[in-house]
């Protein structure tokens, strides 16, 4: 409730640049949403808005530019879709049982570059795309790796984020 009186407090005036510091910190799933609408109609009426926010999802929703910040500098810029874009290849996510993970490891850098992931997941930029997952698959079998668990991700602000700073944000999805 402090959230929303704080919005509405601060669009009394009808401002046309309105500054958000991490404005859905601390909110259920709903009221989320319900801010995302309020930000894209403010936005649509001509009311610039300018947020701040850890959550790099809400960034992709929400803004038409993004910037990076990284100790204190930009360390990339742009519109959502082109930053995505630059991340290149998709990543795949592979999880096998702990005692395999060398294994799978370096079968799966001879398809792209690792990517940093959560603690137990293997993550690599697939070069030549998605096409190349059942190569992947295939190696892995030859090297008798039991694969857990496979999913592949068009880039998401989260690679540009660990692209720029070689670390993900705390709670961002793998």
């Amino acid at each position: 409730m402090r959230r929303r009186l704080d919005l509405a407090l601060s669009l009394i005036h009808q401002p046309s640049v309105l500054f958000l510091d991490e404005p859905t910190t601390g909110l259920d799933p709903m009221s989320r949403l319900t801010l995302w609408e309020e930000v894209r109609r403010l936005n649509q009426e001509g009311t610039t808005v300018m947020l701040t926010t850890q959550y790099l999802e809400e960034a992709d929703q929400l803004a038409d530019r993004i910037a990076i910040i990284d100790k204190g500098l930009i360390v990339r810029e742009g519109r959502p879709s082109d930053l995505k874009a630059g991340v290149g290849f998709p990543t795949l996510l592979v999880n096998v049982p702990k005692d395999q993970m060398d294994t799978a490891k370096s079968v799966l850098l001879g398809f792209g570059d690792l990517r940093p992931t959560a603690e137990g997941t293997l993550g690599v930029g697939l070069r030549g795309g998605a096409t190349v997952v059942t190569d992947v698959v295939r190696k892995l079998d030859e090297a008798q790796v039991r694969v857990q668990h496979l999913e592949v991700n068009e880039p998401s602000l989260d690679d540009v984020f660990a692209e720029a700073t070689g670390h993900r944000l705390e709670g961002a999805q793998s």
